[in-house]
């Protein structure tokens, strides 16, 4: 095998190592870049529209794309800006929609047709030089509709204006450096498959080549509509070839080609998992949600004091107040007692008196402290990330225990002031149902973490008595 030969056989594993690299980390960033770029282009246009510098479909310029291409860029007259600017605005987000959700992104559609044409829409306006004096056309055209927009003095419209300028000349630059890196694989393919297709079929002589160097290129780009067809003579990358395989530096620049599209392998070292961190962190979760469950108890504690004064404040008959009067006489407290309806998971019904007073500051006091346990610098939150997993579990298994006789009584008092007051009073008394659906919903947050966490501690244990080690 001949040194080229090999050459060609290395390169060739070498482009299909880096196309699996390209493949896998950079076209789906510029994927992601290119919509973007989409997404922010769309807000300027729309900023346009809406100020009736253009008008969507005024020319019915319906246009059939089938392949990337920039909008004309040739210069126009200043009496036919509005007309020119209003059809190439147009065709430029009609080729960035087909560039997004038609144009298949890959290193194979990416051959250096497809760059080229590419960055002619991504560098279609020179985003770092919007100004009126800008040497490229179409950015000087584009700034004179940026200003006329800054100076209608519409502060929404401006900032739209400003962030997705800001945000296309950051990608424009981002774009353009992923696109350098395909570009070299590019370059690389294209002369590979044209050593493979035309190059390897024809019988070159080195001396001709360095004495005619001009006729040999004739030559090979005579022979390519035969052996390579449709597909572009690119004379400095043929050139290029000739140089790499028959000048007599030919064997270092191989090495130096083979070096570049080297792929570095990314050494991951196996990180052991500490299975008891990861499950603590999953129960320090469940007490973010369980703290949550303060923002609907203070509504419903605003809403049972304000019910309590309503009938309070509303008491018809003289046996009633007397009664009340009579009551916090004899208990030399101003304390407030209701009888509830309560019902059991079994839906029995049983009565229950409460002293509503102590009550409702018992939940002010418990509805406080999941208020100060979901700040992560209170002492109630420290505590808790500083339990071991036993502690933490009988702390959640102990409050969603509670909660759920809470939710229960408060129900029976969301019963009491609806059904206990008077048809006119009726509409004074606010429930508290959704409030009620949200503290249920906290709870089975917590009831559905803690059944899940004790499956992995199963999980544990039986890989421990199979003497497997769960942290491996």
């Amino acid at each position: 095998m001949s040194q080229t030969d090999l050459f060609v056989a290395k390169l060739d594993e070498a482009l299909l190592a880096k196309a699996a690299v390209l493949t896998k980390e950079e076209i789906p960033k510029l994927k992601e870049q290119c919509r973007t770029f989409q997404a922010a282009f769309s807000g300027l246009y729309k900023v346009f529209l809406e100020k009736g510098l253009i008008q969507e479909d005024q020319y019915d310029y319906e246009q059939k794309v089938s392949d990337l291409k920039a909008p004309p860029s040739d210069p126009f007259s200043e009496s036919d800006l509005q007309n020119q600017m209003n059809i190439r605005l147009q065709t430029y987000t009609t080729q960035l929609d087909f560039m997004n959700n038609f144009f298949f992104m890959s290193v194979e559609s990416l051959n250096l047709k497809g760059i080229k044409n590419m960055l002619s829409i991504i560098d279609y306006f020179h985003w770092s030089e919007l100004s009126p004096n800008a040497a490229h056309m179409m950015t000087r055209s584009l700034t004179i509709y940026v200003e006329k927009i800054k100076q209608t003095g519409d502060g929404m419209a401006i900032n739209i204006l400003s962030n997705s300028i800001k945000v296309l000349k950051d990608l424009q630059k981002t774009i353009k450096v992923i696109l350098k890196k395909i570009t070299l694989f590019a370059r690389q393919n294209y002369k590979l498959q044209c050593r493979m297709n035309v190059i390897s079929q024809m019988t070159l002589d080195p001396n001709r080549i360095n004495n005619d160097l001009s006729g040999t290129l004739q030559a090979i780009k005579f022979e390519f509509p035969v052996k390579w067809e449709d597909n572009p003579f690119f004379r400095e990358l043929v050139e290029e070839i000739l140089n790499e395989d028959y000048s007599p530096q030919a064997e270092s620049i191989q090495e130096k080609i083979l070096t570049s599209l080297a792929v570095k392998e990314k050494i991951v070292q196996k990180k052991k998992i500490d299975k008891s961190a990861e499950l603590k962190k999953e129960l320090l979760v469940l007490v973010g949600e369980l703290a949550k469950i303060y923002i609907p108890m203070e509504t419903i504690i605003i809403r049972l004091d304000d019910n309590s004064h309503i009938l309070d404040d509303n008491m018809k008959t003289f046996a009633q107040k007397f009664s009340l009067w009579i009551n916090r006489v004899m208990r030399h407290k101003n304390e407030i007692f209701y009888e509830l309806e309560m019902s059991s998971s079994s839906n029995r019904k049983s009565r229950e008196k409460i002293n509503f007073t102590s009550y409702l500051n018992w939940i002010r006091m418990k509805a406080n402290f999941y208020k100060n346990l979901n700040n992560p610098q209170s002492t109630s939150y420290l505590r808790a990330a500083e339990s071991d997993l036993p502690q933490l579990e009988e702390f959640l298994e102990k409050n969603q225990l509670e909660l759920k006789k809470i939710i229960n009584r408060l129900a029976a008092l969301e019963r009491f002031f609806k059904d206990d007051a008077d048809p006119e009073l009726k509409n004074k008394v606010k429930g508290f149902k959704a409030e009620l659906q949200q503290m249920k919903m906290v709870v089975g947050k917590i009831v559905s973490g803690l059944k899940e966490y004790q499956v992995q501690l199963e999980e544990i244990e039986q890989l421990k008595a199979l003497g497997i080690d769960p942290e491996s």
